[in-house]
């Protein structure tokens, strides 16, 4: 390991989590591992879920499909997001699964498999209240007119939930009426859709009728709720660690101050643990004289500004602190945990934001599932 800062994915929680989220649904799982699995790694994941009996993944970006790809060639793949306008020729050829969300769209895609003399698999997407991509449910005729479009198969169509992850499932609801709606004029106007799928983590969980055909297990894969109201029951373990070791340790006087801008003045003899790991490596910086880590199974308080490449601690209580401990950031140490959930109350944001925002430049290391081969 070149750096002393470091994120631990335990592969083995990985699998275990989703085998907890197959015990709530009948339906087909395919897991969303967009973002570099959310921060996790792409292709370890999705090799770990593969042995776990997953054959379909979502992604947001063609990228990261070919990406999947390269390393998966006969992997199902869909793009769930917007698609590149001008790669058509591309899905066609790499057999990657589209969102499709306006006839135009559609008409491109039928156009590249003609041209290449294949057929293109599209899902469809709907929106039944997310207000961002999709049909609407005025747009029936415009969906019938894709289903004619030749060298095309529809094989999925599909939304996402606003409030999926809320106890009152209200407008969750609301959205699934509507999306059955549609399904059902699109039906009668000949349309044969064999997969439906609506489901993330949270309706998994608590939404039983909306999980059809197949579901799309994201943040709970990697072991974090989907909300403080939802998934607490459920058992689910952090997948990543994020750590570091201590680069220097020094003691400051009353009145020294720590950091850019002088943010930190000492109120009394206060001993400081270094680490080099800062803002370029996804630790936030509004996080600066508020958030802790552990060190020695005991939090200790962030000091000073958090700097590109270095963070400081206030170790005072904590007795024989030395350069080389590990400190974490998220996770387990002794008796206490930092998960990225308590992170991101920290920040006023969610978890998914501080897994993702794990930079590339901090190392992965994988800890291979039990009885791997």
């Amino acid at each position: 390991m070149v750096r002393q800062a470091w994120a631990e994915v335990n592969l083995q929680a990985l699998k275990d989590n989703y085998y907890k989220l197959q015990a709530y649904t009948q339906s087909e799982m395919m897991p969303i591992v967009k973002a570099d699995a959310y921060g996790h790694g792409i292709i370890p994941v999705v090799k770990t879920l593969m042995n776990c009996g997953a054959k379909r993944f979502g992604v947001a970006l063609l990228q990261e499909a070919l990406e999947l790809k390269a390393a998966f060639p006969k992997l199902d793949i869909m793009v769930i997001g917007a698609p590149e306008i001008d790669q058509w020729d591309t899905y066609v050829k790499e057999d990657i699964i589209p969102a499709i969300f306006n006839f135009s769209q559609a008409r491109a895609l039928s156009e590249a498999a003609v041209k290449l003399g294949r057929r293109a698999r599209l899902h469809l997407k709907i929106d039944t209240g997310m207000s961002r991509i999709g049909f609407r449910d005025t747009d029936v005729s415009e969906i019938v007119k894709i289903g004619s479009l030749p060298s095309l198969f529809i094989e999925g169509i599909f939304t996402h939930f606003a409030t999926a992850d809320q106890k009152d499932l209200t407008f969750a609801r609301q959205q699934l009426k509507r999306f059955e709606i549609l399904f059902e004029k699109l039906k009668k106007a000949g349309l044969k859709i064999p997969i439906r799928h609506a489901a993330n983590t949270a309706a998994i969980l608590q939404f039983p009728e909306a999980h059809f055909e197949l579901v799309r297990p994201g943040i709970g894969l990697y072991g974090l709720v989907p909300s403080s109201q939802v998934g607490a029951q459920v058992g689910l373990e952090p997948v990543m660690s994020w750590k570091a070791k201590v680069s220097h340790f020094k003691k400051i006087k009353t009145g020294e101050t720590v950091s850019y801008g002088r943010t930190f003045q000492a109120a009394y003899p206060t001993a400081v643990a270094t680490i080099p790991l800062g803002y370029a490596d996804g630790l936030r910086r509004a996080l600066s004289n508020y958030g802790e880590m552990l060190i020695h199974g005991r939090r200790s308080t962030m000091i000073g500004r958090i700097c590109m490449d270095q963070t400081m601690l206030d170790v005072t209580k904590i007795p024989g602190v030395k350069v080389g401990d590990v400190v974490t950031i998220l996770g387990k140490d002794g008796y206490e945990q930092i998960t990225a959930t308590e992170m991101a109350e920290w920040l006023g944001t969610i978890s998914y934001e501080i897994t993702c925002g794990i930079s590339q430049r901090v190392p992965r290391i994988y800890l291979e599932p039990i009885g791997n081969d």
